[in-house]
């Protein structure tokens, strides 16, 4: 798992805005349930934005992807390409993968690697494989 300073500001920044919206909104409720609104309006902030934020700026997900080959976490993989497509190698297996952080394989995929798209939420890390089209 990655997690930098990026994104705990980023985190910290979405809970806090919807922290002080949620004791807004909620200024007729007892203080713990102002408290309870105000932190569950920050985490359905943060799950708003971090979708187009993470994009916008071509930031990795927080969670890096199994390989495809050995089904092991890696830490630390990455080898090239750019942003949408990211060239991946494990460690423990050598075996060399590609990663689409737009969410569909691009037309100037050869597939001759085990191609894995991310899927939203993107900062999360969920990933799914792709399979080569007809």
């Amino acid at each position: 798992m990655r997690f930098g300073l990026l994104d705990l500001l980023f985190a910290i920044a979405c809970i806090f805005i919807g922290t002080i919206a949620g004791q807004w909104l909620g200024s007729d409720l007892l203080p713990y349930l102002r408290f309870a609104v105000g932190l569950i309006s920050g985490i359905c902030l943060y799950l708003a934005l971090v979708y187009p934020v993470y994009r916008g700026l071509k930031l990795f997900p927080l969670v890096l992807p199994r390989c495809p080959c050995c089904e092991k976490f890696g830490d630390g993989f990455h080898v090239g390409g750019h942003f949408p497509r990211i060239i991946f190698r494990c460690p423990t297996c050598e075996g060399e993968f590609v990663v689409w952080h737009n969410g569909k394989a691009g037309a100037e995929e050869t597939w001759d690697k085990p191609v894995l798209v991310l899927k939203w939420p993107y900062a999360l890390g969920i990933y799914r494989k792709a399979a080569k089209p007809e």
